[in-house]
């Protein structure tokens, strides 16, 4: 008698909202890697920093309207009641996600230090995706028009070539839609990163670009800036995940942030369900 195939493991892909919106934008942009695969477990996180526990926890509290830049008062319950509008916002908008790409899906509010936070989901998961820090008086870019940029860090070839997976899958298997930059002992070998394009985008990248290692994080940003970057995605080494350069990212880009752990492997994407074919 034969024995039974192992199971398969589902990819688990974590996606982060905060307390400054829906995060419709980064949604829109995961979209594409959902239908990729039909082994994903998504987790949707709600993350409420340890900052924004404490404000809630003051008599009162002012908000700054990105807007309109005009000031208004809060109380500290007023205030609780509107972080958990924001919560129930984006447990829906997960929910709508994983309907339209057809997987399953969990989510939870978590609170605490924010980048303690993204350490310990980013172990545990294959790709994480969250959105930078918006500071006072500051929006998100408008997208460029025409499809979004997305900006992929390769810095050695073996995490380079599970980055370059998921951006390709990100990108929807368009390679024109991304940019590669090259740093380290990688950006000494473009014949290698054009192997591993080939065979992860089935394609060409629009640009690819050097980045001085010695520049560090820095560089790596201040080059995704310049490639209009709409969405920016690194592998999740042991030296990225460090609590300093995980805060330069989240303080310092403008677009959301992807990290990959691990995406091994090609799988025909999956066919829509009838629901969203008709939709």
């Amino acid at each position: 008698m034969a024995a039974n195939p192992p199971e398969k493991t589902p990819r688990r892909v974590a996606v982060i909202l905060g307390t400054g919106g829906s995060g419709r934008n980064l949604l829109d942009l995961v979209l594409p890697l959902l239908l990729r695969d039909r082994e994903i477990e998504m987790h949707g996180v709600f993350l409420e920093e340890a900052e924004v526990q404490h404000a809630a926890e003051l008599p009162f509290v002012k908000e700054l309207c990105r807007v309109t830049f005009s000031m208004r008062e809060f109380t500290s319950d007023q205030f609780e009641r509107s972080l958990a509008l924001r919560m129930r916002t984006a447990q829906r908008a997960i929910a709508v996600l994983a309907r339209r790409a057809g997987v399953s899906h969990s989510f939870r509010n978590i609170r605490g230090p924010a980048v303690r936070l993204l350490r310990e989901t980013a172990s545990v998961s294959d790709i994480m995706v969250f959105e930078p820090t918006l500071r006072l008086g500051t929006t998100m870019p408008r997208p460029r028009r025409g499809e979004p940029r997305i900006v992929v860090v390769v810095s050695d070839l073996e995490s380079g070539r599970q980055a370059l997976l998921a951006a390709g899958h990100l990108a929807d298997g368009r390679a024109g839609r991304i940019c590669v930059l090259a740093t380290g002992a990688a950006a000494e070998d473009l014949q290698a990163i054009n192997r591993l394009c080939a065979e992860g985008l089935k394609g060409h990248p629009s640009s690819m670009r050097r980045v001085r290692p010695e520049g560090g994080v820095p560089a790596l940003i201040e080059a995704a800036h310049a490639a209009g970057a709409a969405l920016f995605v690194i592998a999740a080494t042991d030296d990225l995940l460090e609590p300093a350069t995980l805060q330069l990212l989240r303080e310092r880009l403008r677009c959301p942030i992807c990290l990959v752990r691990q995406w091994s492997g090609d799988i025909p994407p999956k066919q829509p369900a009838l629901s969203d074919a008709t939709a």
